[in-house]
């Protein structure tokens, strides 16, 4: 998304490598890193969780749940998305989770997902959670993903909600699912046919029912984005307090900082880097609907549920407007965040939840 001579390249040349890294596919959780990346900038495990300060030179270790944590501290998890998972941080220790882990007497792990949804956010935490014992509490930092897949995705199942890359996945699994005598048949005769005949469904004992009668769909009349995120948001917010509930542990909510939301005074770096995205095609096609009037749709949302099942809220983007932040380099572009934005949202996360 951005040219070799890209004005964020030449402020922040780390994002060029993060711009690099791909998605590795994976079952439940859809996608995560890579793991066992290693550079200067980013170090992942085998899992592919991001380390809080990876000094492993002697290959001591291949998971965040080796690191060696004092025993003065207490556990904790962070879950978001790539906000939270520090996306475009110069280092893995000027990340939220490592500044929390410095700041706190707890010991943040790190299970963010680079474009994870909230309920993507939800599974991978079922399945790293066991490796945690005596885990005492979860701070999320997200909102932003959820609160444009609805509109950005035109195809989904409502139960189970849009997800990056969810039209390749149904695609490439038709496509691998589908026999071969399925597939000669479509390309010899399906022409010939309704092209409302679903060719993923059609086998030897239904093909006459699928090919001649016209099918009746039923349509889901509620299917709005609007409506799909506010079901989104709530069904995650419930999810989140059972298992509060049901594991004894302490849940934050922070409605993560974004350039679109917060009405800070922008440095001269942020307009720059916000100047150039607005020239690109590529980010206004969902840009377009991280918007503040989106931001205040989704607050109260968030609010409302947070209160609803008993989860502290903070909106990170209201305290970012403090005169205190003006024209501070922040934003690394209206989805990240600077080593300076990362070191305030664990500050401010501190200060509300863990004092």
């Amino acid at each position: 998304m951005s040219s070799k001579n890209s004005v964020r390249y030449r402020l922040a040349p780390q994002t060029k490598f993060y711009d690099s890294m791909g998605a590795d596919w994976k079952p439940f959780v859809m996608f995560n890193q890579f793991p066992n990346i290693r550079s200067s900038y980013c170090n992942t495990d085998l899992f592919g969780l991001r380390f809080n300060n990876f000094e492993n030179k002697e290959n001591e270790y291949n998971s965040i749940f080796e690191e060696k944590v004092t025993d003065s501290k207490k556990k904790a998890v962070l879950v978001g998305n790539s906000t939270a998972f520090g996306e475009g941080a110069t280092s893995d220790h000027k990340t939220i989770s490592s500044y929390l882990s410095k700041f706190s007497d707890y010991h943040f792990y790190n299970f963010c997902g680079r474009g994870f949804s909230g309920y993507q956010e939800i599974n991978n935490f079922l399945l790293l959670v066991k490796k945690i014992k005596k885990l005492e509490r979860v701070i999320i930092v997200s909102g932003v993903i959820d609160s444009f897949l609805p509109y950005y995705v035109k195809d989904y199942d409502d139960n189970l909600v849009p997800i990056f890359g969810y039209n390749l996945f149904l695609k490439s699994m038709r496509n691998s699912a589908r026999g071969w005598k399925n597939k000669v048949f479509k390309t010899l005769f399906g022409n010939f046919f309704s092209k409302d005949a679903d060719w993923d469904q059609i086998n030897a004992l239904n093909w006459r029912q699928e090919l001649f009668f016209k099918k009746k769909y039923f349509i889901n009349k509620d299917l709005k984005p609007d409506n799909n995120l506010q079901t989104i948001a709530e069904r995650n917010l419930m999810i989140w307090s059972t298992l509060a509930k049901g594991m004894n542990v302490k849940v934050d909510f922070m409605m993560q900082p974004v350039g679109s939301w917060s009405q800070k005074k922008l440095s001269t770096e942020e307009k720059q880097i916000f100047e150039e995205e607005d020239n690109s095609k590529d980010l206004q096609r969902f840009y377009k609907f991280v918007d503040h009037q989106k931001y205040i749709f989704l607050r109260n949302i968030l609010k409302k549920n947070c209160e609803k099942y008993n989860i502290n809220f903070l909106d990170c983007n209201e305290i970012f407007q403090e005169s205190k932040y003006s024209k501070e380099w922040i934003f690394l572009s209206r989805l990240h965040l600077t080593d300076k934005g990362n070191e305030y949202t664990a500050k401010i996360l501190l200060d509300n939840f863990i004092k």
